[in-house]
């Protein structure tokens, strides 16, 4: 496989935040070779929390500091499976937020860690029917309602995560 490196891909994004999306492309040869066309991997497993999460994290926060709805002192509160809330947690400690992380108590335990490293604090809950107030989303969005300048960004909802994939 060969490296491809992006081009014209503005990133003036500082520290570790630069390196979110600017994973690089590997041209698969065979699949190139079997179609005629050329084939590129996107090594989003590359960006610095390990998931083309990171990229849909830092979308969400960045679209939330340009409505206002996250500033200096906010805390980004998450209802998260994992990879999202490493992202969540990556992003926050690198722009200066608070993170707060809540799931449910099967994850893994690796993921649990990874938003540790990353300064979240993590709220466990038990696997509970959507329905059920304990369910980790419910837990998230009750968190960030209780903090002064609180941010919940709803991954579940929220556009830029969306748009972050296009």
């Amino acid at each position: 496989a060969e490296a491809k490196t992006q081009k014209g891909v503005k990133n003036d994004r500082p520290g570790v935040l630069g390196a979110i999306g600017n994973t690089p492309l590997i041209e698969l040869k065979s699949l190139s070779k079997a179609t005629g066309c050329t084939i590129l991997a996107k090594c989003e497993h590359l960006n610095p929390g390990g998931s083309v999460k990171d990229r849909a994290a830092l979308w969400m926060v960045e679209k939330a500091e340009r409505d206002g709805l996250l500033s200096p002192g906010g805390v980004i509160c998450e209802g998260t499976g994992g990879n999202t809330g490493v992202g969540l947690a990556l992003v926050a400690a690198a722009k200066g937020y608070q993170s707060v992380m809540a799931m449910p108590a099967s994850i893994a335990q690796e993921k649990i860690d990874a938003m540790k490293i990353f300064g979240a604090s993590v709220i466990l809950t038990p696997s509970v029917p959507f329905t059920d107030r304990r369910h980790y989303f419910h837990t998230a969005k009750r968190a960030a309602a209780e903090k002064k300048n609180g941010f919940f960004p709803n991954q579940f909802d929220n556009e830029a995560n969306y748009r972050s994939h296009l």
